[in-house]
């Protein structure tokens, strides 16, 4: 990590929200995914193996938090959405070729984008926002997301 993205890091923590925090582990974790398919793009196995292990254990902090959350459905879903990422993870570690990072950093995106207009928007005093993690079978055709966002 560069001494300007760990300033950055360091900034956003400073007094951040729950979800600011949350939105600064999920970018660490696509930019190691990013890094990941890079090195493995390059043949450099031991930088892929680096960022990997690193991803994973962002992901050992993600899934600890879960079980706080007060909403049984998001907590299944994230745990499902967790646990998709890791499989897909070892999966690409153990693969002769690590092409397939560069979507798991995208997944991981678009999972922050909900989570930051979470962020954004009160909640509705009828009904909270909640997060729903579709896995990749039941996502709908065409679409580009499984993340479904209600209010």
């Amino acid at each position: 990590m560069t001494n300007s993205s760990r300033a950055y890091r360091t900034s956003a923590a400073e007094g951040a929200t729950h979800i600011g925090l949350l939105l600064s582990v999920y970018d660490a974790l696509a930019e190691d995914m990013r890094f990941a398919g890079e090195a493995a793009a390059n043949g450099d196995i031991a930088a892929r193996c680096r960022h990997s292990q690193h991803a994973l254990l962002l992901l050992g902090h993600l899934e600890s938090w879960v079980s706080l959350l007060d909403d049984a459905v998001l907590q299944e879903s994230l745990t499902r959405f967790y646990m998709y990422l890791r499989s897909e993870i070892l999966r690409l570690q153990a693969a002769a070729r690590g092409e397939g990072f560069g979507e798991l950093a995208m997944r991981v995106c678009e999972t922050r984008a909900v989570w930051q207009r979470k962020q954004s928007q009160p909640p509705s005093p009828v009904q909270a926002p909640s997060l729903e993690i579709l896995p990749p079978e039941k996502a709908e055709e065409g679409s580009d997301s499984r993340l479904c966002w209600s209010a």
